[in-house]
């Protein structure tokens, strides 16, 4: 396209990065430092053990018992512990994710001293000539200086899904994308001061859409929050002139601070942080903080065909001719020309350069490619000749070709189906261009040739498909290009599809809305879609709760991947399709996919793992506050016997957990498996507990203290086989490091509980976390019923596993 206006110089450029009119924006893509302090001091939790902790330092200052400083003190040190590695974490992925999102070139061609130049889009400058390109994205707002058909997308920005055809002197706003045909602007706002920066601070940031296992989380958060309150309550409303008693106030602080999922919600920060902090090593951009969770959620993947099963290294393999007006260098000449010509520069007309073009020609308008109509017209002046060249979709155009019959049996007899297949010929209507614009379907061609062109496809590719076929994922392929030649790149690769399992756009639009997911279940090849298409498809097994990933590199799979749960785009791909999808592969590298999936698969198993943990610990809590209130057993329990409990049986190993996890298998169920495990585990080990008192009674002269140092003794023990049966599976890489922990725990624990030596450190241990000295009268007792528990427990839960392992088959 011919530039019409004057750019800038280099000089006028350096005056204006001077004056501060330079494209660079305070918004950044991931959360500011600033932000994540402010988020994890500041959240919910924090804010409601902050008030328990005021309410224990209110009654320690009206009463002077010790007992509630220590209280305090240990749980405002939970807290800072806690706190402290969710920001840590957090901070760590932010930062890996901001050094591999350099090298996601952001680009944008721009005209500088009369010459076209490619610079980093935050280079851009006010009063800058910027080329705009199908598939780019207008990266600050401006107005338009000279369009060739060029249609402007702008639902990122206003909802809006018809595009806007933009003219001369046409306002464009950051984060609208072109569709279709082409066009320069002229950058009027830079930075913080464009369209998409001034709406929403958030345009360029994490996407916050829930996924399955953050849904099913936060009911549980909303739960165990709810019943806090509501055993709280229960407990003032039965003993009203309770907060007298200092064991009344330390007993309903300790349910609402065991209760209160803090460190659920703080270890599931932590595991998708590491998730994204590796997955961010090995080459892929994470855009959404939940998006490798999610991956392991789909059930459905749908991909284009052209540059991600294939590499795009697109190529014409032959040149069929159809007509004997024209000699083999005529035609050649012919296809230079209409490659030289054509402004609009995909990689299929590219294939098409190494034709010698006609120097004289000149063009007169065009209509460029789009999705839509799969064609593009260019109408020419050769000498004194004028004639329209159409170019596109072979299956297409050859139902609008003067010699269709001829060109059918050339394709059949030279076994052209195979190939991606292009129909080049001349519009032979007389109309005008603008009139053909109007309606498409009245184009007629004489043509002249069809084009095949071949594709590499990826070396890498069958290795995720059989990954995801070994994990019961259906794969569909949703393609603008012909069935057959789809059919053929699939026998490459070594996936056999039949014919039964094909079907084009047209045989989809013959198809009701209501019939349409079975037929999709049906077939695994779609062939000839428009983007329509491939949005419809996504949309039907969305409406069918059925979680779907598209994978697409450009603009007309944009549609299906902001539609899909799951988007996934190619580093080569579009510009506006790696800034909408939700994982971008760095370098294209289709192989990363097996990786995401285990990495989401160990996400999930490892917040299943240490919610059975902490869950245990709440359900402990409900069990023995139920039981102490309604049947006046005892309760056991303190705010600082749960930070012990919280500290070791739970917090460190769920972040041995969260660092060590290698489990890959997919979790069929994950609160079947959750729940089921907790309601044993928390039934034993408070059944144990109680076992504990009952046979400390007998002995004579027991205190008060023996009673429940007994049942912490068995908490603890138990809780630490928990742990075991909770991490230890068939081939499991971390056995020895997980035994030796559950070990050191419960010898640590053993040893401050039964020495009476009298350093400094240990008894200051053992009084802030008020464990007395056990009586050696009780170790046997103590040992058999924690031992004895602890094997039922384990024994039980491998029962249970195996059982619902052999249901979900």
């Amino acid at each position: 396209m011919t530039i019409k206006h004057t750019s800038l110089t280099s000089t006028e450029v350096e005056d204006r990065i001077k004056n501060g009119l330079q494209n660079k924006s305070t918004v950044t893509k991931t959360k500011k430092i600033r932000e994540i302090l402010l988020k994890n001091v500041f959240s919910v939790f924090n804010l409601v053990i902050t008030s328990v902790i005021l309410f224990l330092l209110y009654f320690y200052v009206t009463t002077g018992d010790s007992r509630l400083l220590y209280d305090t003190i240990g749980t405002t040190f939970v807290i800072t512990l806690n706190t402290f590695i969710a920001v840590y974490q957090e901070i760590k992925a932010k930062r890996a994710l901001d050094q591999v999102s350099l090298l996601l070139k952001k680009e944008v061609k721009v005209i500088r001293d009369g010459k076209e130049v490619l610079i980093d889009q935050s280079m851009v400058v006010v009063d800058d000539l910027i080329v705009l390109e199908r598939g780019d994205q207008v990266v600050v707002d401006g107005r338009v200086t000279d369009s060739n058909k060029m249609e402007i997308d702008e639902s990122l920005l206003t909802g809006e899904s018809l595009p806007i055809n933009k003219k001369t002197g046409d306002e464009v706003l950051s984060g609208s994308f072109c569709i279709s045909g082409n066009g320069y602007y002229t950058a009027e706002k830079v930075g913080d001061n464009s369209y998409a920066n001034e709406i929403t601070k958030t345009a360029k940031k994490f996407k916050l859409n829930l996924s399955p296992l953050q849904i099913k989380l936060n009911f549980i958060v909303k739960v165990l929050f709810s019943t806090a309150i509501f055993l709280v309550t229960l407990e003032v409303i039965r003993n009203p002139n309770g907060f007298s008693d200092l064991d009344f106030v330390r007993r309903i602080s300790t349910v609402m601070l065991s209760l209160v999922p803090q460190g659920l919600v703080l270890m599931s920060s932590v595991t998708f942080a590491l998730g994204i902090y590796r997955i961010s090593k090995i080459g892929a951009i994470i855009q959404k903080l939940n998006a490798i969770e999610s991956f392991a959620n789909v059930k459905i993947v749908c991909t284009d065909k052209t540059g991600t099963l294939t590499q795009n290294k697109l190529a014409v393999n032959r040149v069929t001719p159809l007509t004997e007006k024209y000699s083999k260098e005529q035609v050649e000449t012919l296809l230079g020309t209409y490659a030289k010509l054509s402004s609009d520069k995909n990689a299929t007309l590219r294939t098409l350069e190494h034709f010698t073009a006609n120097e004289n020609a000149k063009v007169i308008e065009e209509i460029p490619f789009s999705s839509e109509n799969k064609m593009s017209l260019l109408q020419l002046t050769i000498g004194n000749e004028q004639l329209t060249i159409i170019f596109g979709g072979y299956d297409i155009l050859n139902e609008m070709s003067d010699g269709k019959s001829r060109a059918e049996d050339i394709f059949n007899r030279d076994g052209l189906k195979i190939y991606r297949n292009l129909l080049f010929g001349i519009e032979s209507s007389g109309r005008s261009l603008k009139e053909l614009e109007e309606n498409l379907d009245s184009v007629k061609i004489d043509p002249i040739c069809i084009v095949s062109i071949t594709d590499q496809v990826r070396g890498d590719v069958m290795e995720a498909i059989n990954l995801f076929h070994k994990n019961d994922i259906e794969i569909k392929i949703l393609s603008g290009d012909n069935a057959y030649a789809i059919q053929a790149v699939a026998k490459e690769i070594g996936w056999d599809i039949i014919d039964h399992e094909l079907i084009s756009g047209s045989g989809i639009d013959e198809i009701s809305d209501n019939d349409l997911f079975k037929v999709i279940m049906e077939r695994k090849i779609f062939a000839r879609l428009k983007p329509e298409h491939k949005l419809r498809i996504i949309k039907a097994l969305r409406k069918e709760k059925i979680y779907t990933a598209m994978i697409g590199d450009g603009v007309n799979d944009l549609p299906a991947i902001k539609e899909s749960d799951m988007g996934i785009a190619m580093e080569e791909g579009s510009q506006i399709t790696r800034e909408v999808a939700d994982i971008v592969l760095l370098k294209n590298k289709f192989a990363l996919l097996p990786s995401i999936f285990d990495e989401g698969n160990k996400i999930v198993n490892t917040v299943s793992s240490v919610a059975k943990l902490f869950l245990t610990k709440n359900f402990m809590v409900i069990y023995f506050t139920v039981l102490s209130m309604f049947f006046m057993f005892e309760f056991p329990l303190t705010p600082r016997r749960v930070s012990l409990i919280n500290i070791f049986s739970i917090g460190l190993p769920s972040l041995i957990i969260a660092l060590r996890n290698s489990n890959v298998s997919k979790l069929k169920n994950f609160t079947k498996e959750l729940f089921s495990f907790v309601l044993i585990s928390a039934a034993i080990i408070v059944g144990a507990s109680y076992i504990g008192q009952y046979y400390t009674e007998k002995y004579l002269g027991f205190t008060p203290e023996d009673i429940q140092m007994v049942m912490l003794s068995v908490m603890i023990i138990i809780t630490s086989v928990n742990f075991l049966s909770v991490v230890i599976h068939k081939n499991e890489k971390n056995l020895r490091l997980y035994v030796l922990y559950a070990i050191g725990l419960v010898t640590l624990y053993s040893f401050l509980a039964i020495t009476q030596l009298d350093f400094v450190l240990i008894r200051w241990i053992k009084t802030f976390y008020e464990i007395s000295y056990l009586d050696s009268r009780y170790w046997k007792l103590t040992a058999i019923i924690s031992i004895s528990s602890a094997a039922i427990l384990f024994i039980i839960q491998k029962i249970r596993e195996y059982l619902i392992s052999n249901s979900a088959k």
